[in-house]
């Protein structure tokens, strides 16, 4: 003997009497749990939408293989994984650019310092994250006043005398050098007209 209990539209289950009074206890629990979860808010009443009676036609319900490593690959470009922690992929702004060459030319800027050159790193990073340091309360008398403080490390560079004055001798040097060079190969050149 089988009883029928519909418990929502479309969906119908099954039960069969059993003689055990135990066994029956726990099939009326769990049709009730059942009945109980179909009509929470957990399952969407219904699938149909106006947008999809509107289409011409279903879509496919398998995607091409292709499709799907494409959008794998997009997905993955946009962290660089999960050995980084997920880094997301930073949109690079004029200021974010400016600054990450600032970096990567810091050697020519200071004189007294030297920085390993980064040979495995050809062009600007695509994940990266710039934060700024917050001071510590013990160091209150070391810290930058809030009004010498910049936005960009670019900004910092400016302002800074060190690097302004290492700056101008090298540019300095660099002039001499050339008008040096430019004086040399005007000389050669008088000195081989006069050969002719």
């Amino acid at each position: 003997m089988s009883r029928l209990h519909e418990i929502d539209p479309g969906i119908v289950v099954k039960t069969y009497d059993i003689l055990n009074s135990d066994a029956k206890k726990s099939i009326s629990r769990s049709s009730n749990i059942v009945s109980a979860l179909t009509t929470s808010q957990l399952i969407p009443e219904t699938i149909l939408t106006n947008d999809y009676i509107s289409k011409n036609e279903v879509p496919p319900y398998d995607e091409r293989k292709r499709e799907v490593k494409r959008k794998r690959q997009i997905e993955k470009d946009k962290t660089k994984g999960k050995n980084w922690y997920n880094l997301p992929a930073t949109e690079l702004t004029e200021e974010k650019k400016n600054d990450l060459l600032a970096i990567q030319m810091r050697g020519g800027l200071y004189a007294d310092k030297f920085f390993k050159k980064g040979s495995d790193i050809k062009g600007l990073p695509k994940y990266f994250q710039t934060g700024t340091v917050i001071d510590s309360p013990a160091d209150f008398y070391r810290r930058i006043p809030n009004k010498d403080r910049k936005k960009t490390i670019l900004e910092e560079l400016y302002s800074d005398a060190k690097v302004k004055k290492f700056s101008r001798k090298r540019y300095t040097e660099i002039k001499e050098r050339n008008r040096r060079r430019i004086g040399a190969t005007k000389h050669m050149k008088r000195l081989k007209k006069q050969k002719k």
